[in-house]
């Protein structure tokens, strides 16, 4: 009898938990959705297809609880909520100093000082990042350099809605289009993200280890959902095209696109799997790659990647 609790689930984020979570029935008994937001006690949702209450969550609420889920709180929250219970944390807008760090598929940097308690799904950047890169790690990369561009929904529906309204506004040509998640126009538009990234960094090195050398660069699109990515790779010694190929198709969750087709982020969105394609050799720089993929951040990079952190945890030791 396995007891779970999803904790603030009134997100966009919050509602792919709960579908995945509603399809693997086999994973718990019971499951509670629980707020830390007074204005969202009481509030009616779904789950697995029936009506649910949304509790408020204290002692009593968590009492009997084995696993927690986590999502959009305050990190000072983290250890009243892991003393009776497992916690897995899902704020990809927050650095969380404690727990360790998951992604699905991938095993952490050794020497990382775990937690039994907390763990921590990263930003939906880190786990693209992750999956590219760690098995490229054994043809002996050098550096790379990522350029990520997230989609509106990183900001859950705040970011959708801001974007629905400046769209409108600039079709209707008036004047007042809302900046508040963004600062400025983002329909039709493309925005640097401030250049401090330790945050992204810090988590992409405690999971893969040191190599390779990862200078990152995050951009705001105007896209709906679904984050894409160019990164180039430098390897010690040129590999060759194929084997980076072949590579990339054996790590779970990458799908290799047929050759010359180029995915954009419409082409990720709902699925499972990381598209990637456009794998090809830098002229100007031998032993050097550039590839192009896609990953939506609700599903692959967000819910999917906690629901197997919960399976791998739940999973029973021999």
């Amino acid at each position: 009898m396995t007891i779970l609790a999803i904790i603030n689930p009134q997100s966009l984020l919050g509602d792919e938990i709960k579908q995945e979570l509603g399809r693997r029935k086999a994973l718990w008994s019971e499951v509670r959705l629980l707020t830390t937001d007074p204005e969202q006690i009481g509030a009616v949702t779904d789950f697995a297809g029936e009506a649910a209450l949304v509790q408020e969550c204290d002692a009593e609420t968590l009492r009997g609880v084995d696993l927690a889920i986590l999502l959009h709180g305050d990190p000072e929250q983290a250890p009243t909520l892991a003393t009776s219970s497992v916690l897995v944390v899902v704020d990809p807008t927050s650095d969380w100093p404690e727990g360790s760090l998951a992604v699905a598929g991938i095993d952490s940097d050794p020497t990382e000082q775990q937690s039994d308690r907390v763990f921590v799904s990263p930003s939906p950047a880190v786990i693209l990042l992750a999956h590219l890169l760690q098995p490229l790690r054994q043809l002996g990369p050098s550096r790379a350099v990522a350029q990520v561009l997230l989609p509106v929904s990183i900001h859950d529906q705040v970011g959708l809605d801001e974007l629905f309204g400046q769209t409108r506004s600039i079709v209707a040509m008036r004047n007042d289009k809302p900046t508040e998640v963004f600062g400025k126009q983002i329909a039709f538009n493309l925005l640097p993200v401030p250049s401090d990234r330790s945050t992204d960094l810090d988590q992409l090195k405690r999971i893969l280890g040191p190599e390779p050398a990862v200078a990152l660069q995050i951009v705001q699109t105007g896209v709906f959902h679904s984050l894409a990515c160019n990164l180039f790779v430098t390897f010690e010694e040129d590999p060759g095209s194929e084997q980076v190929r072949e590579c990339l198709a054996a790590q779970p969750w990458i799908e290799m696109v047929a050759e010359g087709d180029l995915p954009g982020p419409a082409d990720a969105a709902a699925r499972e799997e990381i598209l990637v394609a456009d794998v090809r050799p830098s002229p100007a720089h031998p032993g050097s790659y550039q590839l192009w993929a896609v990953m939506d951040n609700l599903t692959r990079g967000g819910a999917s990647n906690v629901v197997e952190i919960v399976e791998n945890l739940l999973a029973p030791t021999s």
